[in-house]
């Protein structure tokens, strides 16, 4: 079961490490545009149009799974704070389980949507460029589909109390 989590945390760290990639690069991207623009007139053309298409969907869904690991989604705990702590591990743990159908709904989703933009070819135009997207759209299903086997990993640890290799943070 380590060795499974071991792998799992290879592919996070090398997905974390790719929308980290992302974000230096959209920086770069669009500071270079913009002082084209501003001081040689001549912006990198369908800037826009590859921030929101690509690299604003890597840094929101590639690293999904690592946020996951480190316990540090969003939570609203207006009434497990109360509970004790016993029940909350308990509570939380399952909730491992009902996260992955979710997740797993979503990866089945996006796929499809997916395979739908790559069969219609689907790109846009902007000034005049014909920027391709439908790679964009295989990257949600690339993120919640580890997201999905991160929850699924987690619940059977949790009900084989079998030792995890994936490296998480403790919540209980």
């Amino acid at each position: 079961m380590q060795m499974i989590g071991r792998v799992m945390a290879g592919m996070i760290r090398v997905l974390t490490w790719v929308g980290m990639l992302a974000v230096i690069l959209m920086m770069l991207q669009i500071t270079i545009d913009v002082a084209g623009k501003y001081l040689f007139n001549a912006p990198i053309p369908a800037t826009i149009s590859m921030v929101s298409n690509y690299y604003m969907v890597v840094v929101a869904f590639i690293p999904i799974a690592y946020v996951e690991t480190r316990n540090e989604h969003i939570t609203v705990e207006v009434v497990t704070e109360f509970l004790p702590i016993r029940t909350r591990y308990h509570l939380y743990s399952w909730t491992y389980l009902l996260s992955a159908v979710v997740y797993g709904l979503l990866t089945y989703k996006t796929w499809m949507e997916a395979n739908k933009s790559f069969q219609a070819g689907s790109f846009i135009v902007e000034q005049g460029y014909k920027v391709v997207i439908w790679p964009s759209y295989y990257l949600l299903p690339i993120g919640t589909g580890l997201m999905t086997a991160v929850l699924i990993y987690r619940w059977i640890i949790y009900i084989t109390g079998a030792k995890s290799g994936l490296g998480e943070v403790k919540t209980v």
